[in-house]
């Protein structure tokens, strides 16, 4: 069993019984969704708010039940899984470009549980962080970023020319900030006109990680601890 299966099998009992479940996007995600398909008592009583149309896609081929984010209703849970967490426990996320959703739905969320493996547990001093920012303010965003000493750059894809198109219909910068600077400049930048969101996801935003590897090794990190 691979660390995504494990991941995704030992948080089983943190979601049976819950009826409402905000669900997060990405390949650990994409994982989750196939190992809770097999459980009959979540794929038919739950409903999922999905972070991206990407899982909502994935969670309709399985037959669970979607909702949109629009119904109001609060996920009791909130499952994700993260580009990378930091020594201080901060989270990067936004590598798919759904970062956006993605907080909004851990905020409103009674509980968040992240998973990811321990090779996503880093200790780097200059981090890329994913910023969404309206798509016609592009230029202007990153040349101010730049003046402020960041490097910048505008998220490009394989299938079009041009920048990424986020499902809110915005663009993406990656910017490069110290890992001791995370939750400052996530603060900061949003007083820029235009920036909508970072993927920097401190402490207030989660209430545990859970880590796995190839071994079989997990462990649970909380919010209050030191990682």
């Amino acid at each position: 069993m691979d660390a995504k299966e494990l991941l995704a099998t030992y948080v089983l009992s943190y979601l049976k019984g819950k009826k409402v479940i905000g669900i997060g996007t990405g390949r650990t995600v994409r994982k989750l969704i196939e190992v809770l398909s097999g459980d009959d008592s979540i794929r038919k009583d739950s409903l999922f708010i999905a972070s991206s149309i990407d899982t909502e896609i994935e969670l309709s081929k399985y037959g669970f039940n979607v909702i949109s984010p629009l119904s109001g209703i609060q996920p009791l849970v909130y499952i994700d899984s993260f580009d990378l967490v930091t020594k201080n426990g901060i989270m990067i996320k936004g590598g798919g470009g759904a970062l956006l959703r993605e907080k909004v739905l851990a905020y409103f969320s009674e509980y968040r549980i992240f998973i990811g493996e321990f090779s996503k547990l880093k200790d780097i001093k200059i981090i890329d962080v994913p910023v969404e920012v309206i798509s016609i303010s592009l230029n202007y965003v990153k040349k101010e970023l730049e003046k402020r000493g960041f490097n910048v750059k505008v998220r490009e894809g394989t299938g079009k020319i041009g920048p990424i198109i986020s499902d809110n219909g915005n663009a993406i910068l990656d910017v490069s900030v110290k890992d001791e600077d995370l939750c400052k400049f996530d603060k900061t930048v949003k007083e820029i006109p235009a920036v909508i969101e970072t993927g920097v996801f401190c402490k207030e935003l989660y209430d545990k990680i859970i880590l796995a590897d190839e071994q079989g090794k997990i462990e649970e990190m909380y919010a209050g601890d030191g990682i």
